[in-house]
């Protein structure tokens, strides 16, 4: 455990951390659940025990969360949207696994923080503590679940269980889950990245993410759904363009600004495609495989990005800094 004192920036970057990824997390584990076969019950069984523990993990953030975080972050709709709690019933009624939306319930209901966040003034000991347990058992529980998605993998790719996921979902989950423990760790160790260099590997990482969630929308829609599946596809090849101007973390100095705007753009525009999909979805609109957590899911994670994005750009310093 760290012995640096935890400022309020920091105590509150990880409660937001926590907010978003633990949700993420319990949602990968049903994904999970729902593609497995019957017979593989005790991979279904696995997955069920960490949806179990991250939807602790999200309760102990709510819990501590009240009054702590910025009102951005609970504005934004990367936390919940207004198709959540509709998302988690359909999607129980339709795979009868278990989904506690009563956490939902709880996130909608936190207040933000009234002083806009408390920057360097350390918080009392006990929250502090409190927080540094939670992003710890935060870490632990996300490390052991990495593990457990490669090892379906790997069984997978042996040909030894089938699932209704592709194998990239389970590589995705694991991209995904690497950046949240990335982040703990940076959290644990008080650790302020250069903002440049943070804004770039955030883009590196999340136009590859939304790239990602394209391909796999078009694949999972219907056939017969031809002028969603081209617009699905048009997505993943603007992300993969603008991908394509990082080179090794490095930006030309004019072009970081420009490679942005570009992003929230088309961000934007991609935002509003999966909340047209999650809508059709929930209305029985749209043929698909797509069930409605996964299509709230990927939804929540556009948001999410457009909120790093919207942070302000400094001069370009260099590199990976």
């Amino acid at each position: 455990m760290s012995t640096l004192p935890m400022t309020g920036d920091i105590l509150r970057e990880s409660l937001e951390l926590h907010l978003f990824w633990a949700r993420i997390m319990k949602e990968h584990a049903i994904f999970l659940e729902s593609g497995f076969m019957c017979k593989d019950g005790e991979w279904m069984q696995e997955a069920d025990s960490y949806k179990c523990q991250f939807e602790e993990i999200l309760h102990e953030a709510n819990c501590l969360a009240d009054g702590n975080v910025s009102i951005e972050v609970m504005r934004s709709g990367e936390l919940f949207t207004n198709k959540t709690i509709k998302a988690e019933q359909t999607t129980q009624e339709m795979t009868c696994i278990p989904i506690a939306t009563q956490l939902t319930v709880e996130t909608m209901s936190l207040h933000p923080s009234m002083g806009g966040g408390m920057g360097m003034i350390p918080y009392e000991q006990e929250i502090v503590e409190q927080v540094r347990l939670l992003n710890e058992k935060a870490l632990a529980c996300a490390c052991s679940m990495y593990e457990y998605i490669d090892r379906a993998l790997k069984e997978i790719s042996r040909c030894c269980i089938v699932s209704h996921n592709f194998p990239s979902i389970y590589e995705h989950q694991m991209e995904e889950t690497e950046m949240y423990m990335k982040q703990i760790k940076r959290l644990q160790n008080n650790q302020h990245l250069d903002t440049t260099y943070y804004i770039v590997e955030m883009q590196m990482f999340w136009d590859h993410i939304m790239k990602e969630h394209a391909e796999v929308i078009s694949h999972l829609l219907d056939p017969k759904e031809k002028v969603m599946i081209a617009q699905a596809d048009h997505f993943a090849l603007i992300y993969e363009q603008i991908l394509s101007k990082f080179s090794d973390g490095m930006v030309p100095r004019p072009n970081l600004r420009q490679i942005t705007n570009e992003t929230i753009r088309v961000t934007e525009e991609f935002k509003d495609f999966k909340g047209a999909g999650t809508e059709a979805i929930l209305a029985c609109r749209l043929k698909s495989l797509i069930i409605p957590l996964l299509a709230d899911h990927v939804l929540r994670e556009a948001i999410h990005f457009l909120r790093i994005l919207g942070l302000p750009i400094p001069e370009f310093k260099g590199g990976k800094g």
